[in-house]
């Protein structure tokens, strides 16, 4: 590829690697495949975390936008909520110095955010996806709609890396997890909830880092379910491998495109999780997973008890075949192929 890219994205928590998200996990995964394919890049770190203070890291990191720029023929804008600050500022540059500007938004509330803004908010939410020159979404649906706005809005989902052989489980022994950031809207709750309903053989532990003051010790103590703390991200496929199924029964609006998901498939790990519109689009109902509605607790003890030694088997192949869509190294080669042949006016298509 011969332009050169100016990336902005949030990087790892250089202080507390645990409170790494998904979107953080996401551009460094991109980072990574950019390296291996040997792409020349310059980085804007857009984590506020990792500068002195919250005020002064978006005038650092506009800053660097305005230095760095110039060396770039591409900047990539890679936002969960953080754009709307920093993408008219490029799509300025990008007027007055004939750069391409490319922003990829993570999650998926984007869609339902700007359908339902109003007055100068909508004005500039408008601004800024008709004016880059690629816009890359997360769920397809989303895409759809965003093409009426955008016509290069491509399909870039969440995506992993393929993991180093992990054995399969070969037998179904009852072990439910989940791994995620822990509030309520993610459906902690109703896990717990299920936990008690359960037979004693059935066991369910939850991992990530506590994002509401009511989970406490004594909180969880009321529950057979199992807190079991925050994982760093390079240990949750090990953790993840020593459990049969991944619960998510989230009802968060702004819920994507799991990672957690992908790197359950990844490792032929099925799932139960909830009828969300972007979960729905990445489960194959009783091959992959199983879906529930949200805060239906009725509905999720049923789907953990529809898990057996005979279906199990099954369900992790399929699990495992599901991941073929969401390997970074694929999805990261359309991502530059997308943005070189429409630099080109070539016909592409990314997904």
């Amino acid at each position: 590829m011969s332009q050169k890219l100016l990336l902005i994205g949030p990087r790892f928590n250089q202080k507390e690697p645990k409170k790494s998200g998904g979107a953080i996990v996401l551009f460094e995964n991109l980072l990574s495949e950019l390296k291996h394919l040997d792409v020349a890049y310059e980085v804007i770190d857009s984590n506020k975390k990792n500068y002195p203070s919250s005020i002064i890291a978006p005038i650092n990191i506009l800053i660097g936008i305005l230095i760095k720029q110039k060396n770039a023929n591409h900047i990539s804008l890679h936002s969960s909520n953080d754009y709307k600050l920093f993408a008219p500022v490029l799509i300025l540059i990008s007027k007055f110095s004939n750069k391409q500007i490319s922003l990829r938004k993570f999650g998926g509330e984007v869609w339902n955010v700007y359908s339902k803004a109003k007055g100068l908010k909508k004005q500039w939410l408008k601004f800024i996806f008709k004016n880059v020159d690629y816009l890359f979404l997360e769920i397809q649906f989303i895409v759809s709609h965003f093409k009426n706005i955008n016509s290069n809005s491509f399909w870039f989902p969440n995506v992993r890396s393929l993991p180093q052989e992990i054995a399969p489980r070969k037998t179904f022994s009852k072990r439910f997890v989940f791994i995620s950031q822990v509030f309520p809207e993610k459906g902690v709750d109703q896990i717990l909830e299920v936990s008690n309903q359960l037979p004693d053989d059935y066991s369910i532990h939850i991992y990530g880092p506590l994002k509401s003051e009511k989970y406490t010790n004594k909180y969880f103590n009321a529950y057979k379910a199992q807190y079991c703390g925050a994982l760093e991200s390079h240990k949750v496929l090990d953790t993840l491998s020593t459990y049969d199924v991944l619960l998510l029964p989230s009802y968060y609006k702004g819920e994507g495109y799991p990672g957690i998901i992908i790197e359950s498939y990844s490792i032929g790990v099925p799932i139960i999780a909830s009828n969300l519109a972007g979960i729905q689009e990445i489960t194959d109902v009783n091959k992959t997973g199983i879906l529930v509605p949200p805060k239906d607790t009725f509905a999720l003890k049923k789907a953990i008890l529809h898990y057996n030694e005979k279906n199990y088997t099954y369900m992790s192949k399929k699990a495992k075949e599901k991941f073929k869509l969401f390997q970074s190294p694929d999805q990261t080669k359309k991502f530059l192929t997308t943005i070189q042949c429409l630099k080109e006016e070539k016909s592409c298509v990314l997904g």
